[in-house]
């Protein structure tokens, strides 16, 4: 989108810092600006095929959809691991002012941080557990430009990509799969400028109580010229205890971010993150995570990406870990995306241990609906 000059997500997204639902607006632009086309389409020609399920029209004060990603982890010389990383259905409703959006949905393994029920972890095997990402109230004021909120939300920090265990998302704990927190929050969408602030209280569907982080995060972005955005992000976040080593920890992490469309075709993300752990009983550690990607539209709907990230973890690593990305998108359908990930990174480790080096393809199957 930063190729059509939208500076604000919050047209497009229920959350209106960007990533999760889209509203009815963001749906047609999706249809009209994103999907793949025999013949590109007008503004005005979004296809019906936009709407919830395809089809259903809904009424305007609610927003229903769904995310559904499925796909297989290949490693080289390794097994393929089948993946279920998404069934989840979105539901909002906006009476005047006032704004409630959640979520319910499935998942399977490595959830454990938006998962319900059943507890699991340690010696119990997790299977299918019931999944809650998002769930929060809000109200707009000022024309819509503010928003107020509280719930489990997204947290306001760095880029909205959607390859959620690049490090810049992994490492600073603020991916959109899992790293939700419970929290208070004061968003602004302007002409030029946009930001969010969070007062961060923790996971509540983590425990014990100990390993909640509480803090802040906050980001702003500002309009420098027409597609092209700079933005600064910022988060201290501390908890009781971690869980490796049961100890109280104070993580920060502190960044710049940079979108900017050069030629039509193309779409450069770029995202570097200070990083900083402190602990009682040991040395402060710091580090840092690095990102540059590079989105180019061969045709409308078909996207190649290729991408550069960094980090080090300040533990000892003989270098900074790398990584590479080269990937393919096809938005070949309503509501489909088809995407083929080649993955190559080198990651350092504590000395003595050599770094080691894998390539791994990810291919994935997904359903918005």
């Amino acid at each position: 989108m930063v190729k059509h000059d939208y500076q604000s997500c919050a047209v497009c997204h229920v959350d209106p810092s960007g990533a999760g639902q889209l509203t009815p607006y963001g749906r047609a632009q999706s249809d009209v600006l994103l999907r793949w086309h025999l013949k590109k389409p007008t503004e005005a020609e979004a296809s019906p095929t936009s709407r919830f399920l395809w089809f259903i029209d809904l009424p305007e004060v609610v927003n229903l959809s769904g995310n559904f990603r499925a796909g297989a982890l290949i490693p080289v010389g390794g097994q393929v691991r089948p993946l279920f990383m998404a069934a989840d259905l979105y539901g909002t409703v906006k009476v005047d002012r006032f704004v409630f959006h959640a979520t319910s949905g499935v998942g399977l393994r490595n959830v454990g941080p938006a998962a319900i029920l059943p507890v699991c972890g340690g010696d119990t095997p997790c299977g299918a557990q019931w999944v809650a990402r998002e769930f929060w109230a809000g109200a707009t004021f000022a024309d819509e430009a503010v928003m107020v909120r509280a719930g489990r939300m997204f947290i306001p920090f760095g880029l909205r990509n959607n390859e959620h265990f690049m490090y810049v998302r992994d490492v600073t704990n603020t991916d959109t799969n899992l790293d939700q927190q419970v929290g208070i929050s004061a968003s602004y969408n302007g002409e030029r400028l946009r930001g969010e602030v969070m007062g961060l209280l923790g996971n509540y569907q983590l425990g014990p109580d100990a390993y909640r982080e509480r803090g802040y995060a906050g980001f702003a972005e500002y309009t420098v010229a027409s597609k092209f955005y700079l933005g600064v992000s910022s988060l201290i976040a501390g908890a009781r205890a971690d869980q490796v080593f049961q100890l109280p920890v104070t993580r920060h992490a502190h960044g710049v971010t940079a979108r900017w469309s050069p030629t039509e075709p193309l779409a450069l993300l770029a995202e570097v993150d200070f990083l900083a752990w402190q602990q009682p009983t040991r040395l402060d550690r710091l580090g840092f995570a690095a990102l540059l990607q590079g989105d180019y539209e061969v045709m409308q709907g078909l996207h190649l990406v290729a991408a550069l990230e960094g980090k080090h973890e300040g533990q000892g690593e003989r270098g900074p870990s790398v990584g590479g990305w080269l990937s393919a998108a096809w938005y070949v359908l309503p509501h489909v995306e088809v995407r083929l990930d080649g993955i190559l990174r080198r990651t350092s480790r504590p000395a003595p241990d050599p770094a080691t080096v894998a390539f791994t393809l990810l291919a994935q199957l997904h359903f918005f609906l």
